[in-house]
């Protein structure tokens, strides 16, 4: 092999190596957990301790009466109520951060200095917000998603709402579809927007602080 054919290679070596350093950088970190908190990835699972890394991909776990509260970037926060998953998915510096709830409720705050664009995927549909707070998770026997500051572009395979301070939608369990040979389930049509009564919004944040 030729010299400069051994620097092709190396140079190459050395790129892919620094990809993997800058891919493996924080893109958050735990602020507070309660109760059994864990952060599942690739290299398995360890407890959400205060001032643990949070990477790109991570699923922040949370038990029974449990809370996780994660910092993501310079200026969101993610507080996560008991029984819930949630997944780190996208994360550009200033830019954009995406995640997907899976399973439970997640109150998002989102101060100056947050990313210009925040999505979170949920089962029932996407959200997209722009400097705000809102709530989403189970609440009073549906789903619910309340916009406490700000607002939240909410769309779903039925058409899209814009939700504004103190407003908030449900959406009902997920319908059960019967085909042959087959049992499963599809998303339910999202009911209207409604002014959230002070006693279920402290229900909503209670679950989660």
């Amino acid at each position: 092999m030729s010299n400069r054919h051994f620097a092709v290679i190396a140079a190459a070596v050395a790129m892919v190596g620094s990809l993997g350093l800058a891919r493996a950088e924080p893109v958050g970190s735990v602020v507070a957990a309660r109760g059994e908190a864990a952060l599942e990835r690739a290299d398995g699972r360890s407890p959400a301790e205060a001032g643990a890394a949070v990477m790109l991909n991570d699923r922040a776990t949370t038990g029974d009466a449990s809370r996780l509260d994660l910092k993501l970037g310079a200026a969101t926060r993610l507080r996560l109520g008991a029984n819930a998953v949630l997944k780190v998915d996208k994360f550009v510096g200033k830019l954009s951060a995406r995640t997907t709830l899976e399973e439970g409720a997640v109150l998002i705050d989102r101060a100056n200095g947050a990313e210009k664009s925040f999505d979170l995927e949920t089962p029932y549909g996407l959200l997209s917000a722009r400097g705000t707070v809102f709530f989403a998770g189970p609440s009073r026997g549906v789903f619910g998603v309340f916009v406490q500051k700000g607002a939240v572009d909410v769309a779903t395979r039925f058409g899209s709402v814009r939700l504004t301070a103190g407003e908030g939608v449900d959406f009902p369990p997920p319908r059960v579809v019967f085909l042959p040979g087959l049992l499963d389930s599809a998303p339910s049509e999202p009911g209207p927007v409604t002014k959230w009564g002070e006693k279920r919004i402290e229900e909503a944040l209670a679950s989660v602080h």
